[in-house]
């Protein structure tokens, strides 16, 4: 079945975009962790604590982030610190105008495309910031290192991502009481709620496991006379 799927769906290499080193979808997983107290509660206070949350969440990162002094924030800096000392064992050859290079290390041999930002590792591919190998290449013509890494893992983006304030809602106490089933629209309008239309429910699927015929049944001993 996985066949009639199309590989780009399910494959990473050939995936188009970057997946940035997710390989699985985890992090919905994450999510329902982090809202699971908040699912059990009734819609309005469910609705009313996930946003306290996301409330919460937005201000401490977005003050967390104002301390930072890097071009990237800390976990990508991290990496990008990891790879530079990784490079200076390295050898990087430059092979032509078009910014490509061939890099020398103890194991193997790597290309390097600066222009197209990939590598034979295909690790600055698959996680949006240049491997050992960009890093090797990067700095044998002088270049900032850090200004080759996705957008998405620059603290200025980071700060915009968090930029806008969840705002509190007033208490239902508060709240502009309206007839039931009525609603009124921009223009003042009254709206009609109707109710959903009914369909046909599937029957509940079967609880207890089907028995076979002979189950239950009373087992006596049966002796053939000689």
């Amino acid at each position: 079945w996985v066949r009639n799927i199309p590989p780009s769906l399910w494959t990473a290499y050939c995936f188009e975009g970057t997946r940035f080193g997710h390989l699985t979808a985890n992090v919905t997983e994450s999510l329902n962790g982090w809202i699971q107290e908040a699912s059990g509660l009734p819609i309005i206070q469910m609705m009313e604590s996930i946003r306290r949350q996301l409330m919460t969440m937005f201000n401490e990162r977005r003050e967390a982030s104002m301390q930072w002094s890097d071009i990237l924030v800390p976990s990508a800096e991290r990496q990008i610190l990891e790879a530079m000392e990784q490079a200076r064992a390295y050898q990087a050859y430059k092979v032509n105008e078009a910014q490509q290079y061939e890099v020398m290390t103890s194991e193997a041999k790597w290309i390097v495309d600066l222009k197209c930002r990939t590598c034979l590792c295909r690790g600055w591919e698959l996680y949006g910031l240049p491997c050992s190998h960009a890093v090797a290449a990067l700095l044998s013509c002088n270049q900032i290192v850090r200004r080759y890494a996705e957008s998405c893992f620059t603290v200025a983006n980071y700060r915009r991502t968090y930029a806008e304030t969840i705002h509190p809602v007033p208490d239902k106490t508060m709240w502009e009481k309206t007839e039931p089933g009525v609603e009124y629209g921009e223009d003042g309008d009254e709206i009609v709620i109707k109710p959903p239309k009914l369909l046909r429910q599937e029957p509940r699927p079967r609880k207890r496991r089907s028995q076979g015929e002979d189950h239950g049944r009373q087992k006596r001993v049966v002796r053939c006379s000689r």
